[in-house]
């Protein structure tokens, strides 16, 4: 018997590893760019987001801040109020026609009067009012309208007037008014 030689030849099989693992390597390499890139990304939209809470962050403050400084300015205003300092407007409407005067007063002191015959503007004729009276914008403005539901007209004045004086508060942030009503 013959004994025969066995030749094992590795060459294709170290190929074929060879193969595998570059395979391996260069997949790899390329999930981690993926990976890479896709963490830098979510880095990104995490510094935006963190900025947007910044910047809102800064305007909830400074609205703190005008809070705290309107209710500084309110307060001062409730306490003015309660020693008779405030603006007061009396409604008196002539029951024979369309004509009203409305007198304005600071506490004890007499302001002016707007009389229906005269002007259509109120709006603008009070403000000429606080001016004189050098008030500021950024003052507060605690006002009444005091008249006498029972008279005739009033009901279509005091309608103009608060429509007048809505517009004011549309310009003063500090302007605030109500009605009382002497019939009731």
């Amino acid at each position: 018997m013959k004994v025969r030689e066995i030749i094992l030849d590795f060459t294709p099989l170290l190929d074929v590893i060879m193969i595998i693992l570059f395979f391996f390597v260069i997949n790899s390499t390329m999930g981690y760019n993926y990976r890479a890139k896709e963490l830098e990304e979510t880095y990104n939209n995490l510094i935006v987001e963190q900025e947007e809470m910044n910047e809102q962050a800064v305007r909830e403050l400074e609205r703190n801040k005008a809070i705290d400084k309107n209710a500084a300015a309110n307060q001062e205003a409730l306490n003015a109020f309660d020693r008779g300092e405030f603006f007061r407007f009396d409604l008196e409407v002539d029951g024979n026609s369309d004509n009203w005067t409305l007198t304005i007063s600071y506490g004890e002191d007499f302001l002016d009067k707007i009389n229906s015959y005269e002007t259509d503007d109120i709006n603008s004729k009070v403000k000429d009012i606080l001016n004189e009276a050098e008030f500021s914008d950024d003052d507060t403005f605690l006002c009444m309208l005091n008249y006498d539901g029972d008279q005739f007209g009033t009901a279509r004045a005091v309608r103009k007037i608060n429509d007048a004086f809505e517009d004011l508060q549309r310009e003063y942030s500090g302007f605030y008014f109500t009605n009382s009503n002497k019939a009731r």
